[in-house]
């Protein structure tokens, strides 16, 4: 069973029902779904929900995240090699937003830094967990700790994803820049990354 762990506010309910379905499609019964609503930051709920998950590996997405067809196969076999899955992010018009770096298509089963939509499982989450308290660069910090136990982070193209980058809610009671600024000094403090 795959414990699903989405983090919603109110405002984008559309965006968590197409999340939701997009789950349900690609998972059917492997699915625990575990939806969160209106927590201060993203790494507050996924820390909440992987207190709720009961699958044997975990899943941390955003309610504007829909995942693609096939996503599954290559996040667990690169769990099961002890790597950590980078996936392939789109827009929706289908631009690149994401493949191991930011803008940036990179071969599948290259090794990077960090990853985002953290994909482990349960083994790894006790051993990386639990997240930073922030909203931004939480998957980031969940990179960062995998890498410190030993999990080096790879793209996997067909873990794919299309991000609608929802905004009610986006800068978490700042605006959208504030944010950003405050988790970036609390990741770096955290980390000494990009100190």
């Amino acid at each position: 069973m795959i414990s699903v762990i989405c983090p919603t506010v109110s405002g984008r309910e559309d965006h968590f029902e197409r999340c939701k379905a997009a789950y349900e499609r690609t998972l059917g019964n492997d699915l625990q779904w575990i939806s969160l609503k209106d927590y201060p930051t993203c790494g507050d709920a996924w820390n909440a929900g992987a207190e709720k998950a009961d699958g044997e590996y975990i899943h941390f997405t955003a309610d504007d995240l829909e995942p693609h067809d096939g996503w599954l196969e290559p996040a667990v076999e690169a769990v099961k090699r002890n790597y950590l899955p980078a996936p392939r992010i789109v827009n929706p018009a289908g631009g690149l937003d994401y493949c191991g770096y930011h803008g940036v298509e990179m071969p599948d089963k290259a090794i990077v830094e960090m990853s985002v939509i953290p994909f482990m499982s349960r083994e790894q989450w006790d051993q990386i967990g639990p997240c930073l308290e922030i909203h931004y660069f939480s998957d980031n910090y969940l990179s960062w700790r995998g890498a410190r136990a030993g999990y080096k982070t790879v793209v996997r193209r067909a873990y794919a994803f299309t991000h609608y980058w929802a905004e009610p809610g986006r800068g978490a009671g700042m605006t959208y820049g504030q944010r950003m600024d405050h988790d970036r000094k609390l990741f770096v403090q955290a980390t000494k990354v990009w100190a």
